[in-house]
């Protein structure tokens, strides 16, 4: 084995069991080991590049990424090595809890927003959850909901758009 290999097997063994719980705060048990392998196989591709004070922090940050990711996708990403990372994001100033904290207030808000939808717009709604929660063809949902395939596309285009703007509405101090 070469220096860098065993740097590798160093941090994995310093740093393994704190990546796999930052995942676990996002994904499912079995996701979270997959991704804590991809974590560690990324960290071999920087490993060189990165100062030894910074990998902690570079894991983290690495790890929660590749953990939302998976989420954004619908929880069947595939993952490609090769994600950089700036210096600036290395260190976030916020403690966990207050992570924790912004998060929740923050979903909060969206499912506030998306309860309007549901109440105001039902097809909308049945068109959003089915695709996106029930991963539903837009043919099966057209089927259950006795419309035309396409509709259920515009239906969804205008629910994101309604949703999109009640919560710009709503929560301006959050809008960037």
């Amino acid at each position: 084995m070469n220096e860098k290999d065993h740097r590798l097997d160093d941090y994995f063994v310093q740093y393994s069991n704190l990546v796999f719980r930052n995942i676990c705060l996002y994904v499912d048990y079995h996701t979270a080991e997959d991704l804590c392998q991809e974590t560690f196989i990324r960290l071999s591709d920087h490993l060189d590049s990165l100062k030894p004070e910074k990998i902690k922090a570079w894991l983290l940050v690495v790890s929660e990424h590749l953990a939302l990711d998976y989420l954004r996708k619908g929880g069947s990403c595939r993952t490609i090595t090769g994600l950089k990372v700036e210096e600036k994001e290395l260190i976030d100033p916020r403690s966990d809890t207050e992570r924790i904290v912004e998060e929740l207030e923050e979903s909060r808000r969206k499912g506030k927003v998306l309860a309007r939808l549901k109440l105001e717009k039902r097809d909308w709604y049945d068109a959003l959850i089915l695709r996106y929660v029930g991963s539903l063809s837009d043919e099966e949902i057209s089927r259950r909901k006795g419309v035309k395939k396409s509709l259920i596309g515009k239906w969804r285009q205008r629910s994101q758009k309604k949703l999109r703007e009640w919560y710009q509405k709503e929560y301006p101090e959050r809008d960037s």
